[in-house]
């Protein structure tokens, strides 16, 4: 008989799934009041150069880049932050000397919307990284419509075809993929794929538990060739340690910076 524990992992395992399900609903209905063929006659592909690479291979403070989020709710943390509070934490971000900003744009699980990365980009010179549960072709195309620099792609969600399929797309709409890998069939997915930069999120996605540990160790699988970025559990500058030793060449902070009452000294703190 399996134990409470058990069951409780069995429950967040479907979160993935409930996540993916929603997203397409979601798709199916902006399809249906714009179609993809509508959306690619609006969209133009951006005639500036991503900084998002660069940005990354040379930080604006010390020799890890550093990517502030903006998250205003997650599956375990229900409010982490407002709309209205988006635009200032921007500035304050950009203000800290951060390299670059990710922000999360699901509705329904985590409060977003891709509406806020070009809130995002009125009010800072940063790149800005938008991300999803991406699934299909079109939410790239609305990506570039809100200037999203970099577009994130979750390994596990869709097929090596797939993913080969939108790192190439994104890419030619003048956006820098991002593929986000967990285990080592994700990473097999990655390297086959066009894409430059990897990352390695220490969060299941299954249970939503967070293990940098392990996180370090596929890391270190990563051939040379690729940038490579460290994503979740970063509490202090011990982690941010620990995904350098790693070979990380920058790091993702999220859920403790929404929580943090004192931005610049928190993230001062992850370098000093």
């Amino acid at each position: 008989m399996p134990n409470d524990n058990s069951k409780v992992k069995s429950q967040k395992s479907k979160l993935i799934s409930e996540i993916v399900t929603q997203t397409r609903i979601d798709v199916e209905e902006r399809k249906r009041a714009i179609s993809l063929e509508t959306l690619k006659q609006t969209v133009k592909k951006s005639l500036i150069p991503s900084l998002f690479e660069s940005a990354i291979a040379a930080p604006r403070k010390g020799d890890m880049a550093l990517i502030a989020e903006i998250k205003l709710a997650s599956p375990s943390e229900p409010s982490l932050g407002k709309p209205e509070e988006i635009s200032k934490r921007a500035k304050e971000y950009e203000e800290a000397g951060v390299d670059a900003i990710s922000v999360v744009t699901e509705k329904h699980f985590f409060k977003g919307d891709p509406a806020y990365v070009g809130e995002v980009k009125l009010v800072t010179t940063l790149p800005v990284l938008q991300k999803d549960f991406i699934i299909d072709p079109y939410q790239i195309y609305e990506a570039v419509d809100v200037r999203a620099d970099a577009i994130l792609f979750i390994a596990r969600l869709v097929t090596i075809e797939e993913l080969v399929e939108f790192v190439d797309l994104a890419y030619t709409l003048g956006m820098v993929p991002v593929v986000e890998i967990q285990n080592d069939d994700d990473l097999e997915k990655a390297i086959s794929t066009a894409a430059s930069i990897i990352a390695v999120n220490a969060r299941d996605l299954d249970t939503m538990e967070v293990n940098v540990d392990s996180a370090c160790e596929l890391l270190q699988k990563v051939p040379d060739e690729f940038t490579t970025l460290g994503f979740s559990g970063i509490v202090t500058k011990a982690e941010v340690e620990k995904y350098k030793q790693a070979g990380a060449e920058g790091v993702l902070v999220g859920t403790t910076l929404m929580k943090s009452e004192h931005i610049r000294g928190f993230l001062g703190g992850l370098r000093g």
